[in-house]
Order: structure tokens, then sequence, then C-alpha cells
């Protein structure tokens, strides 16, 4: 087996991937309205149109590791990110822009789901909440990086410096997946070849998975998080450098100081499962994520402080980065087989959820941060609901 520490860390930069291709050109996106002869609204569609090109890709990635091995579709993957990414780097037309960034993010997918499902072969439940958080604190750079690094680009080298970037990282990522990823899929290393090549009918496996309350719940709860992120993420050029009047570069350093959140997130959440039950944590996570929504609500509406707003943005964001690798392990470890299937379902569902409340989101009143907030709240509701279902499945078996 390979040293397991750098494969975790490609894994990582896997993840890492996906938060650059988001957060890298955020501070663009006015300089990109100017160049494309359109308005923010459509240069944010090209975020929606990547998460739905991401949740698509992973349904295809997901069952295709299951049965053809997980690094030949990592490679295939990443092919179709670099693709993407030197499509955009070219392009001055908006809807050209809106097709390559599906195309990237199709790719790109592949990473995330399959990165997922490497883990789960590798690791136990406990393990891959540990894991889960080692993997967040690398990647979690990325947010805090990303839109200091795109102010660089986008003063000396223009917009599409930042995707030149990412076609740099996506060989680079490429090359060592294949030098030190290892093959995990059990059903090809297995050597009864007859069990091994037996093939499950994928919408039976499907209804297995989505039958599985675990599952069901972990994933609404995560997909919660990840939309909730998403439009903090989407809206936050708007919010800091329309509303409130930063600079590019000032805004790089709120969403930084915000962005520290997921990984200060991610260190304390193995400390935490050491001292407390994981579905315990995971409820009062979604409770703390429902509140800072609430109260930001109030400080919008009656505008008292925008010191006050990110310290409850940072808020938010702790909740989210705490969820997210609780209910990623806890959704996936049920399943002994098709856990690549499994990722697949879980990411897919967590990027429509995203892409359909992200779009409403963009939709609504565009001189006004108070659908964003509104929205992250009631969704933060409906994390607590779920939350509250997973407390007392453990309860009901305790």
């Amino acid at each position: 087996m390979k040293n397991l520490g750098v494969v975790i860390f490609i894994l990582a930069l896997l993840n890492t991937l996906e938060s650059l291709s988001i957060d890298l050109y955020l501070p663009a996106f006015p300089s990109m309205a100017q160049i494309f002869q359109t308005d923010i609204g459509h240069i944010q569609i090209s975020i929606s149109v990547f998460f739905a090109g991401f949740a698509i890709g992973q349904l295809l990635w997901g069952p295709l590791s299951d049965h053809k091995g997980r690094k030949p579709m990592l490679y295939c993957g990443l092919l179709l990110f670099i693709v993407g990414a030197i499509g955009i780097y070219f392009t001055k037309n908006i809807y050209m822009l809106w097709a390559m960034r599906f195309l990237q993010a199709f790719g790109g997918s592949a990473g995330i789901v399959i990165g997922r499902a490497i883990i789960i072969d590798l690791y136990d439940k406990q393990k891959s909440v540990a894991i889960f958080s080692q993997q967040s604190q690398i990647s979690g750079v990325a947010p805090i990086v990303a839109p200091l690094l795109g102010s660089v680009f986008l003063k000396f080298w223009g917009w599409n410096s930042s995707f030149a970037f990412l076609v740099i990282l996506g060989f680079i990522t490429l090359i060592l997946v294949y030098k030190c990823v290892p093959e995990t899929n059990a059903r090809l290393l297995s050597k009864d070849n007859d069990v091994v090549e037996e093939k499950i009918n994928l919408m039976e496996q499907l209804k297995t998975i989505l039958a599985n309350r675990d599952f069901v719940n972990n994933t609404m709860i995560g997909s919660i998080a990840f939309a909730s992120l998403i439009i903090y993420i989407s809206n936050a050029p708007f919010l800091f450098m329309e509303l409130h009047g930063f600079s590019s570069e000032v805004f790089g350093f709120i969403f930084a100081f915000n962005s520290v959140a997921l990984i200060l997130a991610a260190y304390i959440t193995p400390r935490l499962i050491k001292r407390f039950e994981e579905t315990r944590i995971k409820f009062w996570a979604t409770v703390v994520l429902l509140s800072s929504c609430c109260l930001h609500i109030l400080v919008s509406m009656y505008q008292l402080s925008v010191g006050l707003e990110i310290v409850l943005l940072h808020i938010s964001l702790l909740a989210i980065g705490i969820l997210f690798p609780i209910t990623s392990a806890h959704a996936l470890s049920p399943f002994k087989e098709g856990r690549g299937t499994a990722a697949a379902l879980m990411g897919f569902m967590q990027l429509m959820v995203t892409f359909v409340i992200s779009g409403i989101v963009g939709l609504m009143e565009a001189d006004s941060i108070i659908p964003m907030v509104v929205t992250r709240a009631l969704i933060g509701l409906i994390a607590v609901w779920f939350g509250y279902r997973s407390l007392k499945r453990i309860k009901a078996f305790a």
C-alpha cells in the first residue's frame, strides 16, 4: 500500500480543485461583467452551471468507478477538467463560458466522488470522520488563499489567468494520481473473479441506498450545509463589493477570514467526536447554523454593522465545517458494496439542492442581500429537522 498520508493529501488536492474553481475568480466578477458585456448576475450563473455539471458528473463517475476502477475514472475526469479550463481561458462569449464551466465541473466531479469512495474503502466510520476532517484542513486553505490569489492574477494578468493556473494545477494533480494513488476498489482487487464480476442492477442499488435512513438524513443535512455555503460564496462579491463598497483586495481578506472557520472546524471536529456522540454534535451544529442565519436577517434588515455580519457568517461557516465530515462519513459507511455509487448519489443530491436553491436566490431581488439571508435561515431550519430525526434514531436504538 502506498503511503497513506500522501494519498490523503492528493485526495485533498482533488477537493481543492473544486474550491479553487469556485473561489479563485470571484474578485474578477465586476471585470468579467464588463469584458463579457453583461451584468454580474450572468457571471454568477457560471457558478450555478458549474454545480449542475458537478452534480450530473458524479452520477457517471461513481458507478463507473465501482465497475471499472477508481484510478481510470480519475484520469478521465481530470483530463476533462483541464480541457474545460483551457476552453474558459480562450473564450469571450458568455454562453461558451457557461458551457466550458459545465465541462470543467463535469470532469472535476470525478475527484470528489471517487476520493470519498477511496476513503470509505480504506477506513471505518469513525476513522473516516477524522480523515475527512484532515482533508478539510488541507483543502480549507483554498477558500482563504483563492480570492487573494485571484486578486493578484486579476491585477497583473487579467481574469482568465486564474483558469491558466487551474490548468497547471490539474496537470500536476493528474501526475500525482498516476504516481501515488493506489487502486482501492475491492471488486477489482478480489481474487474471486466469479463473485467480483457479478453485476448489480444499478436501479436496485439506488433503491437500496435511498431506503437507508442514515444515508437520507445525513445526505440532506450535508446538502443543506453545502447549499448554505455556496449561497454565501456566490453572493459575497455583491454583499461586500457592491453593497458595502469594499475593494477586491479588502474583499479577499474578508473572504479569507471567514474561510478560516472551515479550517478551524476541521481541526476541532476530531477532538469533539472523542468527547461527544457524533450525532449529537451534528444536531447542535445545525442549531448553531440556524441561529447565526436568523441573527443575520436582523442585522441585514436594520443595517446594524458590517462587522457583525462578518462574525455571523464566520460562525455559520464554522457550523458548516463541522457538518461536512460527519455527514459524509455517516452517509457512506453503511454500505459495503457500491460505495462509489453511494458517494455519487450523495454528491448529486448535494449539488442539485445547491443548484436549485442558489438559482432561486439568483432570480430574486438583485439589489438586496435579504433573499440570501432569509433563504439560508429557511434551509437551516430544514437541516435542524433532519438533525433531530437522526438524534431520535440513536435514542431509539440506545
